[in-house]
C-alpha cells in the first residue's frame, strides 16, 4: 500500500495542485481536484485509479501518466551555515 491507494481525490484540498506527467513524451500539466472531478467523474476514486484512468493531453501521444502532489511550502527546508 502507498499514498495513492490510501488517498481519495475528494479528500484533497481544492487548492492542491496535481502534477500530471506523461511517461512517454514527458509533457507536464497541472490540475486541481475540482477540475478532475468535474471532467472525469472521479468523485469517489482513489488516486491510483485516477492515475490509471488519465492519459497524456497531447492528442498524438495519449500515453500513460504519473501523478504527484505539489506542496507549496512557504518555509525553506534547508538553512545553511555552521555554528
Amino acid at each position: 500500500m502507498n499514498w495513492k491507494t490510501d488517498l481519495k481525490l475528494a479528500d484533497l484540498d481544492a487548492g492542491t495542485a496535481i502534477e500530471v506527467v506523461c511517461k512517454r513524451c514527458s509533457l507536464v500539466r497541472y490540475d486541481t481536484p475540482p477540475q478532475l472531478m468535474a471532467q472525469f467523474e472521479f468523485q469517489h476514486a482513489y488516486l491510483d485509479e485516477v492515475e490509471y484512468s488519465l492519459h497524456c493531453s497531447n492528442r498524438f501521444c495519449r500515453g500513460g501518466v504519473r501523478i504527484s502532489l505539489i506542496h507549496d511550502d512557504k518555509n525553506e527546508g534547508f538553512v545553511g551555515g555552521m555554528a
